[in-house]
């Protein structure tokens, strides 16, 4: 089963900053709307509450306020910005949360060029800044684009480098995806070559093509999720040089609280360090959970100098990622 590694000077996560739509809905109320598959009563046993829904919102307009946020905290001036990552789907970048149907005009015409990731390094003024965009890794993009990242700076080609994620579920798919709740939502994190707060330490990928029809392999997919996420984390570990013991804190994508419970005890790490806060207030915000939940976890003072922190995610398609941090 290919990894893939990292390696050379540790870069840091430097900022986050995230953005949500206004609207806040209750799983009840999706539930009446017909935007769930399940039982709302078994959602909320797994730990869901609410999530939020893009009207006017695009997830452009999400992604150029989450990059602004996190370079305003950081007092990043454009010109330090050597790199810029766009994760996201290119095609529905510009459309409204409630309307996917002027997306679909654009594709027969040349305006399926407008790409966000280009507006964006012009809206930022990342004149600087070369620009890559990343896709097809559902919601482990953002754990790509750190990873790139990571190398850039390693490499010497980069100091700087930007990394936005913003994506929406279509409002004809509904809300769910197998027994979990999705919200609209843009994820931005500036990696620094060098730093001493939330140092990237070790990352690994799995990726299983056999699962590439998600519909189809639906059960099996399911079956192979908790050996080959507790194969991944305790990879990650092992390169971090870490016992389960070590982790001072898990950072979750948002899908289930049951769940996590089940892989928490498969690799050995105690439940009280699982910071599980967002899967209700926010539900799973597909590629930013792991990251909002980082930067929640460190306003909340949850996050002390010299923690060590892991972060795991899945992806459909299918991708399983794992990334550990010195706090």
């Amino acid at each position: 089963m290919p990894v893939v590694p990292m390696s050379g000077p540790r870069a840091c996560i430097a900022g986050i900053a995230y953005a949500l739509p206004d609207c806040r809905r209750s799983i009840r109320e999706l539930a009446h709307d017909g935007k769930l598959e399940s039982d709302p009563a078994l959602l909320e046993e797994f730990g869901f509450s609410h999530v939020y829904v893009a009207g006017a919102e695009t997830p452009y307009s999400l992604a150029l306020k989450a990059a602004e946020s996190v370079m305003e905290a950081k007092k990043a001036a454009p010109e330090s910005v050597d790199a810029l990552l766009y994760c996201g789907t290119p095609s529905v970048a510009f459309a409204a949360g409630g309307d996917a149907r002027e997306s679909s005009e654009h594709l027969s015409t040349t305006r399926r060029f407008e790409y966000p990731a280009a507006r964006l390094q012009y809206d930022l003024g990342l004149e600087r800044a070369s620009t890559i965009a990343l896709d097809q890794l559902a919601c482990t993009s953002l754990f790509a684009a750190v990873r790139l990242a990571q190398s850039l700076c390693a490499a010497g080609d980069a100091q700087r480098v930007l990394c936005v994620s913003s994506e929406f579920f279509p409002a004809c798919a509904g809300r769910e995806a197998i027994f979990n709740c999705t919200s609209d939502a843009a994820c931005a994190l500036l990696v620094d070559a060098t730093g001493e707060r939330n140092r990237i330490l070790s990352s690994v990928q799995v990726t299983k093509g056999y699962y590439w029809d998600c519909d189809a392999m639906r059960n099996e997919i399911v079956a192979s999720y908790f050996p080959t996420a507790r194969h991944v984390i305790a990879e990650a570990l092992r390169r971090a040089e870490w016992d389960a013991a070590d982790v001072s804190l898990v950072l979750p994508h948002n899908v289930s609280t049951r769940s996590w419970e089940i892989l928490l005890g498969l690799i050995g790490i105690p439940r009280d360090r699982l910071w599980d806060r967002n899967i209700a207030r926010v539900g799973h915000t597909l590629a930013g959970d792991n990251f909002i939940n980082l930067r929640d976890a460190l306003d909340a003072g949850s996050v002390k100098p010299g923690d060590r922190l892991l972060l795991f995610s899945y992806g459909y398609g299918a991708h399983w990622t794992a990334l550990t941090l010195g706090a």
